[in-house]
């Protein structure tokens, strides 16, 4: 200290020192006057561990693309140590502990990454090359909590540095757009449209409004090399390098589709449609976005449309690839095609949804593409065409058995099919691959629902069900085992649960309806029909059991408009369609309708069609023989044919006994069975039993509900309703 105070003291240190320093010193100053220049012997030690920094780069980045976590994370660390623990080395152990599974140790090294005030902000064209090292931390960070289940962790992560980017893009607001769900084209209102500043932030490199705060970092020689190195690659690729940058993912788009995963996760549908669809606006390449969108059937079959304009706004012309195969997984469950003026559309185009997938088939060359088979496969289910569905989805079985994704439209398929064979090895194939999938033993719990095992079948939804609380089919199918034993509060419970999780999907309130219906609590079924129709307007099951419920509240002419709704998709279809079974059950309500208004020969021509589309009914035939019984006179002859037919098929069936006794009495009775027809049948139609004797006609005969549902396929989510099973 007393050296220090004075300048002296600085020669006696040099003279304590001795000479050695003063050389040391003497060597290190250059003739310029005070720059030090380092030694030969450090400059050597600083390139060494240059080399062996870049050296650990590449064995890390290497060890990562071949799945070698453990191996990367060790290297990492090693990494971490020499470098100082620069921001890219930091993301690399973060990556490595992200790939072998320990995302909280990752996201706790990323913290110190991450400051308190932000300073960075996601801009549309962010990608893994232009995007700094802390808004990639917190990408990182984001997922790492989603995985550990940490929802509004990951939301306050990454949120804030999304303010600027979600005031410059719209958010879905469905009351802005004026869409005619009876039209092919969607109307969309041009204030909608992105503005000027909005539209520049599509297009990657071009300037925008939003002013981004990046961090900025001095470039070492490592860094001015490895510039240099790409310089020269891009001139060697000329216009290849352009388009590789034109195809990096956008990473703003990536941390809106995280902050929608998150919010879905914490069953807030409006903010997950929010921002799922703010990341496809911001880059339609994010399909992550639109299939958790379609899987979680978080949108209505019209708010699907909706979405689909939008995209098809922001898209290049040159990916028109794109645009028809997002067309075709958009919307596989309506059949508004069907409702339509024109009858000259082709089969194969109703089938497709406007030809997207032929187009994909032809032109693009993506016909054997799984995602492009799948929508096919779903589109056909949904036209209730279970054998087509079934051809399909196996061709997608047998090329790849693990693809869970194709598993429920297969499984659905062979239930409605009856394959009890081939669904039991594949449930059984499922089981022993992923025994901890709920997807596998749902399968097992469909199997037994068709071998009519409810007991077995309830027990293994419900185990699908609690190894993934959020899988929907298990709750449906769940449901559906209990409805099947006419246990409705078990049921409406396990459809609620489902009508929560899928909230876009009108599945889950049409059985909740059915249940009500079940149960005569008809102002509580038709609200749960009049919010199902509001889903998805053109589903006949919808329209049917609208019906149903007028004609059990007197309501006749609602319940014919209703009726008649079901009768135009019916005459609209081509001679062979499948979903033409779907709509008999309403044609041979709307004879039970015309009943009720005493209009016999109508009814007559109602349950006639229905014979036409199933022959071998039973209770359409005990409706027409009763209808022909009412006529009398010459009709009492056909009345107790029908009579015979139906107690063929099925013998048990009381009111058709009693009634075939009484029709043979009537024509032993009458001297002249031509003569005035309805003085025949006194009995039948007097005024003290007209009410009585026409409710055991409608009790007997006609269709309501179908208590075995079926189970409709959905990117991994499943269960639909027909309505032409009796309920007697």
């Amino acid at each position: 200290a007393r050296f220090k105070k004075s300048d002296d003291g600085l020669l006696l240190l040099k003279k304590n020192l001795g000479t050695t320093w003063a050389s040391k010193r003497k060597r290190s100053v250059g003739s310029s006057g005070g720059m030090r220049t380092p030694s030969p012997t450090l400059v050597e030690e600083s390139s060494a561990k240059s080399a062996m920094i870049r050296q650990l780069r590449l064995m890390v980045k290497d060890a990562l693309e071949n799945e070698m976590a453990e191996t990367a994370a060790w290297y990492a660390e090693k990494l971490v140590s020499l470098s100082g623990g620069e921001l890219d080395d930091v993301l690399l152990l973060a990556r490595s502990y992200y790939g072998g599974g320990e995302y909280a140790r990752a996201a706790k090294i990323l913290e110190k990454l991450i400051p308190r005030q932000i300073v960075a902000q996601f801009a549309s064209g962010d990608t893994s090359k232009n995007t700094s090292a802390e808004l990639r931390a917190r990408l990182l960070a984001a997922r790492c909590w989603l995985r550990c289940n940490q929802y509004a962790t990951a939301v306050a992560i990454l949120e804030p540095a999304l303010v600027e980017l979600s005031n410059n893009f719209g958010c879905f607001d469905k009351d802005k757009y004026n869409t005619n769900i009876n039209n092919k084209q969607d109307v969309m209102d041009p204030a909608l449209i992105p503005s000027s500043a909005a539209r520049a932030l599509f297009s990657v490199g071009e300037s925008s409004n939003i002013q981004t705060i990046h961090l900025i970092h001095e470039d070492n020689d490592d860094d001015i090399d490895q510039k240099e190195n790409n310089e020269q690659e891009n001139v060697r690729q000329g216009d290849d390098t352009l388009i590789t940058e034109e195809a990096l993912i956008d990473l703003a788009a990536a941390a809106c589709c995280i902050i929608g995963q998150a919010y879905a996760a914490m069953e807030n549908r409006s903010r997950a449609v929010e921002w799922l669809q703010r990341a496809l606006m911001v880059d339609p390449k994010c399909t992550e976005a639109l299939s958790l969108l379609i899987d979680r059937k978080m949108l209505s079959v019209n708010e699907q449309f909706i979405l689909r304009d939008k995209i098809l706004q922001v898209l290049d012309v040159s990916e028109s690839w794109r645009a028809d195969l997002y067309a075709a997984m958009l919307g596989t469950q309506d059949n508004n095609h069907f409702f339509s003026n024109s009858t000259n559309n082709t089969e194969e185009e109703e089938d497709q949804g406007g030809g997207a997938i032929p187009r994909l088939e032809r032109i693009h060359g993506l016909g054997d593409d799984p995602q492009v088979l799948r929508a096919r496969a779903e589109r056909l289910y949904y036209r209730h065409d279970p054998r087509a569905a079934y051809k399909i989805a196996k061709r997608i079985y047998n090329a790849d058995p693990f693809d869970l994704r194709i598993v429920p439209v297969y499984v659905a398929s062979m239930l409605e099919l009856k394959e009890s064979h081939e669904l039991f090895a594949v449930a059984h194939a499922l089981v022993k691959s992923y025994p901890k999938h709920a997807c596998s033993w749902f399968a097992v719990g469909v199997y037994y629902l068709l071998v009519r095992k409810f007991d077995a079948a309830q027990r293994y939804f419900h185990k699908s069900a609690k190894i993934n609380p959020r899988f929907a089919p298990a709750w449906i199918g769940f449901g559906n085992a209990f409805a099947a034993q006419d246990e409705s509060e078990q049921a409406m419970a396990a459809y609620r649960s489902a009508s929560r999780l899928f909230q876009g999907s009108h599945l889950p309130l049409l059985y909740i309806g059915m249940e009500y219906l079940r149960t005569n609590n008809l102002p509580l079924a038709k609200h749960f029909f009049h919010g199902a129709k509001a889903l998805c307007p053109h589903d006949p099951a919808i329209s049917n059991e609208l019906g149903v419920v007028a004609l059990r509240q007197a309501d006749y002419h609602n319940a014919i408009q209703f009726f008649n709704n079901v009768l135009e998709l019916f005459q609209r279809l081509p001679e062979k369609a499948p979903l033409k079974l779907v709509c008999e059950s309403s044609v041979s309500n709307l004879g039970h309708t015309y009943v009720k208004l005493g209009e016999f020969s109508k009814a007559a021509h109602y349950f006639q069609l229905a014979l036409t589309i199933k022959p071998n009914d039973p209770s359409t035939r005990a409706a027409l023989a009763a209808v022909y019984h009412v006529l009398g006179g010459s009709y009492l002859h056909k009345a107790i044919e029908y009579y015979h037919m139906s107690l063929a098929i099925r013998p048990n069936d009381s009111f058709a006994a009693e009634m075939l006794t009484r029709a043979i009495k009537d024509v032993l009775d009458i001297d002249d069975p031509f003569d005035f027809p309805h003085r025949t049948l006194p009995y039948i139609f007097d005024d003290d039993r007209r009410t009585s004797h026409e409710d055991n006609l409608h009790d007997a005969t006609m269709r309501d509900a179908s208590p075995i549902r079926r189970v409709v396929p959905l990117p991994g989510d499943l269960v639909h309703a027909s309505c032409d099973i009796d309920q007697d």
